[in-house]
């Protein structure tokens, strides 16, 4: 008589997910009781402005959208005035500048991603006020090269360092009027918020502090709601449950992927100004103070032992600096290695909060970020990815590609 076999029940695979919120259960419960109770929020910033510099040169703030809008604020500049941008970059400060009736002109970038020098030579114009330089994916831009051709042209350079971040106290460059920093969720040592901006003008540091100190306070509720929310995502982005997740997202028939990018978000909505012109809470200074002081820099170390690593095996050159904060791969027909990595059990993606800046449709188009844009993969990328996984997903790609070259 034939053996009737059990049917087992389907149990959901291990997935790597994109992305890991790079802060402990310690500091999220700390935060959650911080906020509880009142404290001297005064002396909490005094804390942590020690925490982050000897300099007196900075400000610390809501968010890097804050600082940015805040700057707008302190400048003034003539409405119709031209901002340039790196081609790639956040919706947010593209909608900020606008708000501001400033004009948005996009910088095209080179092959990996970066600002690119003779695109920048064309842009400028006598209406050019300002140029924000992102420094993209742990990549860091060719800033010696950007301040020689800034010398003769008077316009504000500013840095935006939100992927870019290496320790407490970064300055940027020398030459930089503005430089911009973020622990966002998804930044590295994230607060889950919080921004600092360092300002080279004594005088626009004076003006950006004022209309700051005039802004309300952060509320502790809210900042409570926000540290529950990473909570739970914290505990989703486990390898069994995350997998367990996208399981049941796609059995109610939703889109796992657009999901995952909303939930991610610092700010939503429509009415950004008003999320985005605030104090920082006392708990979020303090948690700011707690990352900055105990953060283990050897996370960055593996990560950047991860990218060359990877690089090595995909055969893709780097500079020597980079910080790996994300992995991008252009590669064509990218939708097709996306759903080859998830097959494998690594949560590929090719969506990002990043976009192509449009500009007003009178000046030219960033083609090159254009033709990345539409080719990008994004691998799953933190410091926990075993080595082994990591190998296991460079064959994945290797294979992918040996099959597009038959």
């Amino acid at each position: 008589m034939a053996k009737t076999r059990r049917k087992s029940r389907a149990r959901p695979a291990k997935m790597w997910v994109r992305i890991r919120f790079d802060i402990g259960w310690r500091d999220l419960l700390l935060s959650l009781l911080d906020c509880l109770w009142s404290c001297q929020r005064k002396y909490s910033l005094c804390k942590t402005e020690q925490a982050w510099g000897d300099e007196s040169d900075f400000l610390v703030t809501l968010s890097v959208r804050s600082s940015f809008d805040l700057a707008l604020r302190a400048l003034e500049l003539p409405r119709g005035s031209e901002i340039l941008f790196s081609a790639i970059t956040v919706p947010d400060m593209i909608r900020i500048a606008e708000s501001h009736g400033l004009v948005v002109v996009p910088v095209d970038t080179d092959d990996r991603g970066q600002l690119c020098l003779s695109s920048l030579k064309n842009s400028l114009k006598p209406n050019t006020k300002m140029l924000v330089v992102a420094h993209l994916f742990g990549g860091t831009a060719p800033m010696e090269e950007v301040c020689k051709i800034l010398d003769t042209h008077d316009l504000l350079l500013v840095e935006d360092c939100a992927q870019s971040f290496r320790n407490p106290g970064d300055v940027g460059h020398p030459r930089s009027d503005v430089v911009m920093h973020s622990f966002g969720p998804i930044k590295t040592c994230t607060a889950l918020g919080g921004g600092v901006v360092k300002i080279s003008s004594e005088e626009l540091r004076f003006r950006m502090q004022y209309l700051l100190e005039g802004d309300p306070v952060q509320s502790r509720v809210a900042f409570a709601r926000r540290v529950i929310r990473f909570g739970l995502l914290k505990v989703l982005s486990g390898y069994r449950t995350s997998a367990l997740l996208k399981c049941v997202v796609t059995r109610f028939g939703l889109e796992f992927d657009s999901l995952a990018n909303s939930l991610g978000r610092s700010f939503s909505g429509v009415v950004l100004q008003q999320q985005i012109r605030q104090q920082p809470c006392g708990s979020l200074l303090r948690l700011l103070r707690r990352r900055w002081l105990g953060y283990d820099a050897g996370r960055i170390e593996r990560r950047i032992e991860m990218g060359r690593r990877l690089d090595t095996r995909l055969e893709i050159p780097r500079l020597e600096n980079h910080l790996y904060w994300v992995y991008p791969l252009f590669v064509d027909e990218a939708e097709r290695l996306v759903v080859a990595l998830n097959r494998a059990g690594f949560d590929a993606t090719r969506r990002n909060r990043m976009r192509v800046v449009e500009g007003d449709g009178k000046t030219k188009p960033a083609v090159n970020a254009k033709s990345l844009w539409g080719r990008v993969v994004f691998l799953p990328w933190y410091p926990d990815l075993p080595n082994q996984e990591l190998d296991r997903m460079a064959d994945c790609v290797r294979a992918f590609q040996s099959g597009q070259r038959q």
